[in-house]
């Protein structure tokens, strides 16, 4: 996907990207009472969408990501932009190649966490490598969401959303434990319309609320994207190109969407959860996995 990364002209793609850049504006502006170049962690950076915002708010970046051709965009798009202290390197983010509190802020969307098998090793690197008060913003998967009642409705019409699931599989995701995600095969289908399986974890908002808590990272905002916008199935929201009248239904849930996505229930609905958490002063042993 490397090479269509920056170029993905579908409605859900732009929504989430926008509503993830305007938080890092918002939110995620360096201190002024920090001596030196503040520097911010990008996990799982991709071709640097992120990486370069966190430049122009004066950061130095530390981008790291499994995916060379990936890398080399990001360097490629910060040394255009003349931000020539940016470092980027083929790391996992399982075991992060960087010292403890080194990082004032850490970025891990895309949504990086849900694609990594061991993602309690992730978070528990993640927190030991943020400096005390530091900030964490992350992007997952959420379990509940509209797209559940879309798989249903997809697999009794004999699949013309294009979900790829069957009935069986479709009513599973309505399972207990409630409270707990569960990974599912997607089906993700990139701009050149061919389509791949991976794996994906879904996350809750109270699994993931306690699990930032045991690894010392306390919630301080979250918003649920796609909470509304999902009144449209994902599957045709993921298409290159869109209609002129999809695009007016859409533009009007956003606008809807972004006066009540950081309000319960929302917050805790959409399918993708963004979540703002902050470093404890003293947080817990970074041993402690929160199995």
């Amino acid at each position: 996907m490397a090479s269509e990364y920056d170029d993905l002209s579908d409605l859900w793609y732009q929504y989430t990207f926008s509503s993830i850049d305007e938080v890092i504006l918002h939110e995620l502006r360096p201190s002024s009472d920090i001596s030196g170049k503040p520097i911010a962690l990008d996990v799982g950076c991709g071709t640097g969408i992120q990486s370069l915002r966190l430049a122009s708010l004066g950061y130095r970046v530390l981008g790291v990501d499994i995916a060379d051709r990936l890398l080399v965009r990001a360097r490629r798009k910060l040394a255009e932009a003349d931000y020539a202290d940016a470092d980027f390197m083929i790391a996992d983010a399982q075991s992060l190649p960087l010292d403890d509190n080194v990082a004032h802020c850490v970025n891990c969307c895309g949504p990086t966490l849900s694609f990594i098998p061991d993602w309690r090793d992730t978070l528990t690197e993640v927190s030991r490598c943020l400096k005390p008060g530091g900030k964490l913003l992350l992007e997952v998967e959420g379990k509940w969401n509209l797209d559940l009642f879309w798989e249903i409705a997809n697999a009794l019409g004999f699949n013309f959303l294009g979900y790829d699931e069957s009935l069986l599989t479709a009513l599973s995701h309505l399972l207990p434990p409630w409270r707990l995600g569960h990974t599912i095969d997607y089906s993700f289908k990139s701009s050149s319309d061919t389509s791949v399986s991976m794996p994906l974890r879904l996350f809750t908002a109270v699994e993931l609320e306690e699990e930032l808590q045991s690894r010392g990272l306390a919630e301080e905002k979250r918003w649920g994207l796609h909470a509304t916008t999902n009144l449209i199935p994902s599957t045709i929201l993921h298409k290159a190109n869109p209609s002129r009248p999809l695009t007016i239904i859409f533009r009007a849930l956003a606008r809807l969407e972004k006066k009540v996505n950081g309000r319960w229930p929302l917050n805790a609905l959409g399918c993708s959860l963004l979540v703002l958490a902050r470093k404890k002063q003293h947080c817990p042993d970074s041993t402690e996995d929160g199995n």
